[in-house]
């Protein structure tokens, strides 16, 4: 066999393994496995689940990075300019996105939001928040007319954070985020940015092609 070939067979087998852990932490109250579990839900070989990953913490962490490219991508998924009017729509529209992409895979949101995962999915997290941030810096710039900056793009990332942080406390108190939670989110993520956008910018009058 090619290589091509044996590369997207190991593909599939990780995303199979992935799954398997996906399906095994939807059934319990925690985010502990074994690779015996994520084996058996699979249906392969311990030892191919051995392969692929050393530990269950390095399982988790895959599983996570997975819906960190989920979020990236969403992130970056097209936005009709007839529906943005100000700068805050657009972040207003990253969050509602976001939240229900977390709604729909609940156990992104226990990894991602909860008070279990650690530091190496915390810090895989706080990475992608960079990326996420930088993205939505881009799309500012391409529906507004605003200088760009380092400084702006850090705020961006800024706010992607302090949203998350408080997405996670209502997930701490609740098992979930609460309309009331996504609001004071929302609300704290545009306060943040207000203190370098003001609240009035000019719109293009046709956004780049990124948008």
């Amino acid at each position: 066999m090619s290589a091509a070939p044996r590369q997207a067979r190991g593909l599939a087998r990780l995303e199979v393994i992935l799954d398997a852990g996906d399906a095994v932490i939807q059934r319990r109250a925690s985010t502990e496995l074994s690779l015996q579990e994520v084996a058996a839900e699979a249906g392969l070989p311990v030892a191919s689940v051995y392969h692929y990953f050393q530990g269950s913490q390095a399982l988790l962490l895959a599983l996570a990075q997975r819906y960190m490219q989920g979020f990236e991508a969403l992130a970056e998924s097209r936005v009709d300019p007839g529906k943005i009017d100000s700068w805050a729509d657009l972040s207003q529209l990253h969050a509602e996105r976001s939240l229900a992409f977390y709604r729909a895979h609940p156990v992104a949101m226990r990894l991602l939001l909860g008070p279990e995962s650690g530091w190496q999915i915390r810090a895989a997290d706080l990475a992608a928040n960079r990326r996420i941030g930088a993205i939505q810096y881009r799309r500012l710039l391409s529906f507004f007319q605003v200088a760009g900056s380092e400084t702006l793009e850090r705020a961006f990332t800024t706010s992607v954070t302090i949203g998350d942080a408080v997405w996670a406390l209502g997930f701490a108190e609740d098992g979930d985020v609460s309309p009331a939670r996504a609001e004071e989110s929302l609300r704290a993520r545009l306060a943040y940015l207000r203190l370098h956008l003001g609240e009035i910018i000019e719109k293009r009058e046709t956004p780049g092609a990124e948008a």
